[in-house]
């Protein structure tokens, strides 16, 4: 478990930090939450190896409207061409949103990507290992990140829960 925060290491508004860890990331088929606990034997299909998912929506975590956001994610499109990749999907109900899961990218360049369209986080990791990385748009004064665990959503007490991150 992590100590408490170093005076140097500016965390996000708690609200938003609540909301990035309680949600849902992957894809339709395959969600997953982040949990301070490890599951063994567990990486979904899309996590096989170093990967980093990342959007153009509602940058800051404000919402945008619909044609402002999808012509974002096309220009996040263009700019991922690089990497293979496929759609997935951050969120459920109203706050759902698309996004890149992009396969063998770095975490230098992820949260490039993520800067560039103004996002306060992304995810980058290698199996099931991932770190929640927060940008500059989230307040933090930089970039930072915590590590967790992938779980399958909706599964057991520890999905998105608060407890255990470690910094990277």
């Amino acid at each position: 478990m992590a100590g408490p925060a170093r005076p140097d290491m500016a965390r996000p508004d708690d609200r938003l930090r609540a909301a990035f860890l309680a949600s849902r990331y992957g894809t339709a088929a395959q969600p997953v939450t982040l949990s301070a606990e490890r599951i063994p034997a567990f990486t979904p299909a899309w996590a096989a190896a170093r990967w980093g998912v990342v959007t153009a929506w509602n940058p800051a975590g404000q919402a945008q409207g619909r044609a402002a956001n999808r012509a974002a994610q096309a220009r996040l499109r263009v700019a991922a061409f690089r990497w293979p990749g496929h759609g997935g999907v951050n969120g459920d109900g109203d706050w759902q949103e698309p996004t890149l899961i992009l396969t063998g990218i770095s975490l230098r360049d992820v949260a490039a990507l993520g800067e560039a369209f103004g996002q306060a986080a992304v995810l980058w990791g290698s199996g099931a290992r991932a770190a929640l990385v927060w940008l500059p748009a989230s307040g933090v004064g930089g970039v930072r990140a915590e590590r967790w665990w992938l779980r399958p959503a909706g599964k057991g007490a520890g999905a998105g829960t608060l407890a255990g991150p470690g910094d990277v």
